[in-house]
């Protein structure tokens, strides 16, 4: 009997310790956030390189409340509350672990090597929902425009636009293919609203990217001259259409060193559109189920009230038009 009592105690102990281990590399991986490095650098071939830069963890507040709306309308008589309805409730989320976000929007230049390797037609291309993409100023969808053609004149620097959900989740798949060296089990793919929002805004949860007064000197939004009914007469951010990503650099960036999250173009998120639950959230990825994707961050075609962190626009994953494009984050693997 005595035996056996040792045998348990011995069986025990190793359990114990079989635990312990388990125990501490789970640890290690909830800790491995701080150990990924502040910046990685994807080498796309021909010189075409992609930067990614580290977002850690944290807890911010999503979304606006009833008075934030109130103050922005206040500010700027030409908008309507409506306009801002589904950003609220305001709602406390926790982004449990690090992950890397491109420092800029993907570029004409990065997806054209994306195109060059693979052969890959854009929606707008091949006509899928429709031939060719919204072109606002025109009024219209124009059978010819993509991203190749988006009816102003871009250079390799600019960020890519006219392309849709697929187009933006393709790349995606062709950068997983592509990047042999990231880190085992990590995925490329579009950021949640919730990543976007908090890497957007950070853990003081700023109204705009770089704090919280708006600043024309930081975008690029419809300023002076672009010529639509809400432009701002008065401001010129120095730019008609798309800027060149980093043109804002570092006054207009983010918190955690991110460019152009407001403005210059629209960025398509992974969710499907939903109504907020109000109740604080970890790692949100919004509805199973939906018709219309999101985007975020305003454009060169956005009125400022637009260009905050928190605007949400929505619309079918086969939207597109000559101001929405998209970045992607890099996410541990499980």
């Amino acid at each position: 009997m005595r035996a056996l009592r040792h045998g348990g105690a011995a069986r025990a102990a190793i359990l114990l310790s079989v635990v312990s281990v388990l125990l501490g590399a789970l640890a290690g991986l909830a800790g491995a956030g701080e150990e990924l490095p502040k910046e990685r650098v994807v080498d796309l071939g021909g010189g075409v390189k992609m930067a990614f830069l580290l977002i850690p963890a944290g807890t911010f507040t999503m979304g606006s409340t009833e008075a934030d709306i109130k103050a922005v309308v206040a500010k700027w008589p030409n908008t309507k509350e409506d306009w801002f309805a589904d950003e609220k409730p305001a709602h406390k989320v926790t982004i449990s672990r690090a992950f890397h976000m491109g420092k800029h929007e993907v570029t004409v230049g990065q997806f054209r090597r994306f195109v060059e390797a693979t052969g890959y037609k854009t929606d707008a291309e091949t006509g899928t929902g429709f031939k060719g993409a919204v072109v606002f100023a025109e009024g219209k969808v124009a059978e010819d425009a993509s991203w190749r053609n988006p009816y102003f004149k871009q250079t390799d620097d600019h960020p890519v636009v006219c392309v849709t959900w697929n187009d933006a989740c393709a790349f995606a798949d062709w950068l997983n293919a592509t990047d042999k060296a990231k880190p085992a089990g990590s995925t490329y793919r579009l950021p949640t609203e919730a990543e976007w929002e908090y890497a957007a805004r950070g853990p003081k949860s700023l109204t705009f990217p770089w704090g919280d007064e708006w600043d024309a000197a930081r975008a690029n939004f419809a300023g002076k001259g672009t010529g639509f009914p809400w432009d701002d007469k008065e401001a010129d951010d120095g730019h008609l259409r798309t800027a060149s990503v980093g043109s804002f650099s570092p006054k207009g960036d983010s918190p955690f060193g991110l460019a152009d999250m407001a403005g210059n173009v629209w960025e398509w998120c992974k969710d499907l559109y939903g109504a907020y639950e109000g109740e604080e959230q970890k790692d949100p990825t919004g509805p199973a189920t939906g018709g219309a994707g999101v985007v975020r961050g305003g454009s060169w075609h956005a009125h400022p009230g637009h260009c905050r962190a928190t605007p949400r626009y929505r619309g079918p994953s086969g939207d597109r038009s000559y101001d929405l494009g998209f970045r992607l984050v890099l996410v541990p693997g499980p």
